[in-house]
């Protein structure tokens, strides 16, 4: 009990100093803050929703949205670093599509390779029992049933019999 106390307040202490370290950073650009701000806003669902303690969601959806807010960014330092300038990227429709877009690619990442990898997987193990099937039914053939024991049905390579 003593130990997860000592954890929150260790916690506490580490927003406090993020807090006292980001802060005053984040005023000094402040139309650039606004801008990751508003358009970072789905990586922080993200991270609210994600209940993986390694969060994968917001790592993924995060790093496709910061590179959909990055152009913007830079084009705001180069023309005028003011709020009325971040303001007015806000205007343009495809501002958003192209930060909001880009986290979506992330989600769809998020979503589709992790099923996409485990059917590459289940296709590499069927063929694999496949090619095993096949070499234990050759083995049989050339040195009879009594090296399979009676493990051929049960592996499924047929009767013993009908191999013969």
């Amino acid at each position: 009990m003593a130990a997860k106390g000592k954890r929150r307040g260790n916690r506490g202490r580490n927003i406090w100093l993020f807090l006292l370290l980001i802060l005053p950073a984040a005023l000094v650009v402040l139309p650039t803050t606004i801008v990751f701000g508003v358009g970072m806003i789905p990586t922080i669902v993200a991270f609210v929703t994600d209940r993986d303690p390694e969060k994968p969601a917001p790592i993924t959806v995060g790093g496709l949205n910061f590179c959909g807010c990055m152009p913007y960014a830079i084009d705001l330092w180069r023309h005028g670093h003011t709020i009325g300038a971040a303001a007015k990227l806000f205007l343009d429709p495809l501002a958003w599509l192209v930060m909001y877009g880009a986290a979506a690619i992330g989600w769809a990442f998020y979503y589709g390779i992790p099923p996409m990898v485990a059917g590459v997987e289940v296709g590499r193990s069927e063929k694999r029992i496949e090619v095993l099937k096949a070499q234990k039914v050759a083995l049989v053939q050339e040195w009879g049933p009594e090296v399979a024991d009676d493990l051929m049905d049960e592996m499924g390579g047929g009767e013993m019999g009908a191999e013969m």
